[in-house]
């Protein structure tokens, strides 16, 4: 039986997953047919039911083995109808309809006793038009290994045929027979270039230490904040199984062209537009805390020729300003907050990164294997992700990839997770939100669209799709 090793970082998703809380995540595709090919969806469908070579990590599955390991599979040993399904939206088949499908199928947990992942291809969206939904474990992969995988298996020519499946693809490309590498092809370092790396990584980790305890937690310094700042809210209490999943989209031009007007960056202005769409959404139930809701949000710290198995992520933490009125102020307040997370882990390298995002996630990693979240003050009050996605218009068997987003995951104790990912010229942003502790959760995507429009006033900017949308009419 040949078995793979866990980084320690991945199995932590196998302990923190609940069954109320499973760890898996999108992505989710809107994709349109190639015009003259009306049975194609059909025809995609029996072709991958028929692809059963599997790349790593979709023939990976849990080993039965004290210390976490991957039990690599025969091709023969996956049953296809388990991992692929082919499932249609009732009429009118709109992202309403599509919404609601998907929030039933992300409320179910993968069957560990299998590989972690399956694949729904979802026929009848309106307008010639079906959805891909990839659902994948967070042990095994992240969000930039995702959006790499989906690099790798489409295509920016739109007349390129015969093209394999995700599975048979996986993030490092064309599958190959795994090869151990000579230990002489690579020369050994000294002895003493490992002492000094291992020096300089942990001076690096604990001066950032030092650093974020005595300003987040001594010091109470408000641009620089830590784990368990933010307030209990709403959004942080249990959670049940069950699922609510809502879309916005904006042009990539519009939030660019309100960060020029306020001088900020793009990231920035995501972030104080979900701040203001938040505050709208709990006063609106009387439900706004007096401080302002801190988000969690990963950091991609993975090399661009890092094959995109596992996880490299890093955290850093940022009120949304929930407690301000004023639009600008608010964008202001998180500037000043991501500006010096950012002169935090600047200084450190990828190594360092990882043991310091391990120290400091540890106590919150603790809580979630003991099952001890929405009990106490949250960690962060919700996560927030920015995932960059392609620049170019992406094709599979000549279908065009119009849309990209990703259902993600969540926690006892994180009730709402927001995905922005980026593509060609738009952002596709996603909610995912725990069904019975949000009610109209949806308000949330619309409130977000409201309040781009509304800094992008305050700031005096004109939103270059509304110039397009006049120049139209």
């Amino acid at each position: 039986m040949t078995t793979v090793p866990i980084p320690a970082m991945d199995a932590a998703w196998l302990y923190v997953e609940k069954k109320a809380a499973p760890a898996h995540f999108g992505p989710l595709l809107f994709m349109r047919c190639p015009e003259g090919e009306p049975d194609f969806v059909q025809t995609l469908s029996t072709h991958w039911r028929r692809h059963r070579q599997f790349a790593p990590p979709f023939n990976y599955c849990l080993a039965d083995s004290l210390v976490p390991r991957w039990q690599v599979l025969a091709d023969s040993e996956l049953d296809m109808e388990y991992h692929f399904r082919h499932s249609a939206l009732p009429a009118p088949g709109g992202e309403q309809e599509l919404g609601i499908l998907v929030s039933r199928l992300h409320s179910q947990p993968l069957d560990r006793s299998r590989p972690l992942w399956q694949c729904y291809l979802i026929e009848g969206l309106a307008g010639n038009r079906f959805a891909i939904y990839l659902k994948l474990h967070h042990a095994q992969i992240d969000g930039m290994g995702a959006a790499k995988l989906m690099a790798r298996c489409f295509t920016t020519d739109p007349a390129a045929r015969n093209m394999a499946p995700p599975w048979s693809v996986g993030p490092r490309g064309a599958r190959t027979e795994s090869v151990k590498p000579n230990p002489r092809d690579k020369p050994r370092p000294k002895l003493t270039e490992l002492l000094g790396s291992g020096a300089r990584q942990v001076n690096q980790v604990s001066t950032a230490l030092r650093t974020l305890s005595l300003q987040a937690y001594l010091k109470r310094k408000h641009d620089l904040y830590a784990p368990y700042q933010g307030p209990k809210s709403v959004l942080n209490a249990r959670i049940s199984l069950h699922r609510r999943y809502a879309t916005q989209r904006f042009a990539l031009a519009d939030l660019k062209a309100v960060a020029k007007a306020g001088d900020a960056k793009v990231n920035d202005v995501f972030l104080a537009v979900i701040g203001g769409a938040l505050r709208r959404y709990l006063l609106e139930f009387a439900l706004l805390p007096r401080l302002s809701l801190v988000g969690q949000i990963p950091v991609n710290i993975r090399p661009a020729d890092d094959d995109g198995l596992g996880n490299a992520l890093s955290f850093a933490y940022a009120p949304l300003g929930t407690d301000i009125a004023d639009p600008v102020e608010r964008l202001r307040a998180v500037e000043r907050s991501t500006a010096s997370s950012k002169v935090l882990q600047s200084h450190m390298g990828r190594d360092a990164l990882q043991a310091y995002t391990a120290i400091v996630l540890a106590p919150y990693i603790t809580e979630a294997v003991l099952n001890l979240g929405g009990h106490f003050r949250p960690a962060a009050n919700l996560v927030i992700s920015n995932i960059q996605g392609p620049d170019k218009w992406l094709y599979f068997n000549g279908a065009k990839v119009e849309h990209i987003y990703g259902p993600s995951v969540l926690f006892h104790g994180q009730a709402l997770n927001i995905t922005l990912a980026s593509y060609v010229d738009e952002v596709n942003i996603g909610f995912t939100a725990c069904r019975d502790r949000l009610p109209s959760m949806q308000k949330i995507a619309v409130y977000t669209g409201e309040e781009l429009t509304l800094l992008a006033r305050q700031l005096k900017c004109s939103l270059p799709s509304a110039k397009e949308k006049a120049t139209k009419s």
